[in-house]
This record gives C-alpha cells, sequence and structure tokens, in this order.
C-alpha cells in the first residue's frame, strides 16, 4: 500500500538533487568573472563586421559596419551601408570621442553630456558602441547562483561605484555557469527596468567562443529593438595607431 508514495519520495528526491547540487557549487572569484565579463568583446586590439537592424515606431533601419579597436583608448566605427551614408564615422581616442560626416568633410566632437544618446539612431548609445564604461573600474559586484527554464545561471549584479560617470543604478547580468557566457543584461533606474540586452548566436571567433547576436529591447517601447551581429571578428592582429586619427579615419572612411 505505500509503494505510491515511495515512488512519488523517490521522484521528488530526483527533481531537487540538481537543484541543491547546483545551488552548493562554489562561486567564481567576482574579480576574475567581472574580468571576463568585461573582456568579453575586447583585447589589445581587434576588427569585427558588423549588421544592424534598428526598428522603431516611426522607421526601420540596416546598417553595415566595420569597427577596429587597439587598447583601452582607440575605437573605430565606419558605416559602410547603406551607400548614401557610407563613411559617417565614430572615433574614440585618448582626445575624447568623435563623430565624422564624410560629405561635409567634418570631424565633431561628441561632449560627454551626450554620451547617452543614441548612436546612428539606434537603441545603443554612444558610450554602448565604443565601450566608454568598465564593468571592473565603474561597479561594484555580486555574484549569486540561479535557475531559468532547468539552467544554472550566475546572476551578476552590478551596482555604480561612488562618483562613477554611468546612467544605471543597477545592472543585472546572467552568465552560463560553465563557460561564463552572457544570456542577457537588464539595466535598471531604480527598480525600474529600463532596457534588456539579450546574447545569442554562440560562435567560435578565433580561440573565443562568443555570442554573435546582440540584440537591445527598451522597457517603455513596445515592439522596438536594435539587433547587432557580428559576422566577423578577429583579436590580436595588427592595427596601426595612425588609423584613430583625423587622418586615418579620413582614409579608411572613403
Amino acid at each position: 500500500m505505500n509503494q505510491p508514495r515511495i515512488l512519488i519520495c523517490c521522484l521528488l528526491l530526483c527533481l531537487l538533487v540538481p537543484a541543491v547540487s547546483f545551488a552548493q557549487d562554489p562561486l567564481p572569484s567576482v574579480d576574475e568573472l567581472v574580468q571576463h565579463f568585461d573582456q568579453l568583446y575586447r583585447s589589445s586590439s581587434s576588427y569585427a563586421k558588423m549588421r544592424m537592424q534598428i526598428s522603431t515606431a516611426d522607421y526601420q533601419r540596416e546598417l553595415e559596419l566595420e569597427l577596429w579597436t587597439k587598447g583601452e583608448d582607440n575605437a573605430l566605427a565606419v558605416l559602410r551601408a547603406p551607400a548614401k551614408e557610407a563613411g559617417t564615422a565614430t572615433l574614440r581616442s585618448a582626445d575624447g570621442l568623435w563623430n565624422y560626416a564624410p560629405k561635409a568633410d567634418r570631424l565633431m566632437r561628441i561632449p560627454s553630456g551626450m554620451l547617452s544618446e543614441g548612436w546612428m539612431g539606434s537603441h545603443f548609445s554612444n558610450d554602448d558602441l565604443m565601450s566608454e564604461s568598465s564593468w571592473v573600474e565603474d561597479y561594484d559586484t555580486q555574484l549569486e547562483r540561479v535557475e531559468e527554464g532547468g539552467e544554472g545561471l550566475i546572476r551578476m549584479t552590478a551596482t555604480p561605484k561612488k562618483d562613477a560617470a554611468v546612467v544605471y543604478t543597477k545592472v543585472l547580468h546572467f552568465v552560463t555557469a560553465k563557460d561564463w557566457i552572457p544570456v542577457r543584461s537588464e539595466y535598471y533606474d531604480d527598480d525600474a527596468l529600463v532596457r534588456t540586452l539579450s546574447y545569442t548566436g554562440v560562435t567560435d571567433f578565433g580561440d573565443r567562443k562568443l555570442p554573435a547576436v546582440l540584440e537591445l529591447v527598451p522597457a517603455d517601447k513596445n515592439n522596438e529593438y536594435t539587433r547587432m551581429e557580428y559576422t566577423w571578428l578577429e583579436f590580436e592582429l595588427e592595427v596601426d595607431d595612425a588609423l584613430f586619427t583625423a587622418r586615418g579615419l579620413r582614409k579608411v572612411a572613403k
């Protein structure tokens, strides 16, 4: 008569054991995980090709870009399509952040107060694109294990350090427990969710396994999004310092 009850208890035990085991696994070092997350798409140098799809209530746009980075300060993004806007560029150097308009052949400095403005009409900001802020330098982070859809994740709760020049009061990053691959990031203003960044399409880029697709969805705008897809990404290659000058920008933007 007790057999059904025993079977039920065994099934419940089997279901609970993985959750308990996951919860008891030691967490990684905060410094190690945050450093890993901060450097996911960074290195001493990089080159990338990217497609960007922008969908808003007023317009839809598709862009193609090339991007170069070197060190902590230098980054250059050049628009290749659509053709009528080709050559439009954003440059980050030790001297600041700049936009280049090829038709006027004009290089215009972007003031720090405009870092949060949307880049090329997208939901990504100038700061997002140029990686002005650092998760290591600008945020304090706490870690905890969570489970979603049967998958074990690590949740990183990042709060700004005192006097950090950042927009959000809290950011939650969710990464896979095994490989520390990002799944999504949630950006908050106090307790209000402002936007969600989802990571998909994990791809091998040389010796790095990274999500190739990043989709940003604002919380206050129904059915709007910006989707970026890396079609090419390589690290640790030769990049000339001269590229990150007004002359170098003009040359590569042609």
